[in-house]
């Protein structure tokens, strides 16, 4: 049986999501303030920046743990990019943590051309 599952991100502690940048190879930086290509400054808990210099706000919600990625709004693709990038990554990580938790084991794992991630889990009973 195949099941697809879309997500929202709900941090359960920064240690998890500074995790998941490590192990995507992006550098971050614990900054308040995030200033954009169009001049504005946004308030942030976490900025990440990829290899090539682009920069994506992170704010988390203290009461739901709800992340919002600040400083993509749809006109600076690099940008949105990588806050897909971002939450992919701490999907995934999140994702296998939970399924090693339960006992299953990952039994293959291909990366689709569209950048999503299939992963095939098994438990045996």
């Amino acid at each position: 049986m195949s099941q697809s599952v879309e997500m929202t991100v709900v941090v359960q502690g920064m240690a998890a999501l500074l995790q998941a940048l490590v192990e995507e190879g992006l550098r971050h930086e614990e900054r308040t303030e995030l200033a954009t290509g169009d001049g504005r400054r946004h308030r942030v808990d976490l900025v990440v920046a990829d290899e090539s210099g682009t920069e994506v706000g992170v704010k988390v919600d203290r009461k739901t743990g709800v992340a919002t990625f600040v400083g993509h709004d749809g006109r600076d693709r690099r940008a949105t990019a990588l806050a897909n990038r971002v939450a992919q990554r701490y999907a995934y990580s999140k994702t296998l943590e939970e399924l090693k938790r339960k006992g299953y084991q990952i039994a293959s794992e291909e990366k689709q051309k569209d950048g999503t991630i299939r992963l095939v889990a098994q438990r045996w009973r």
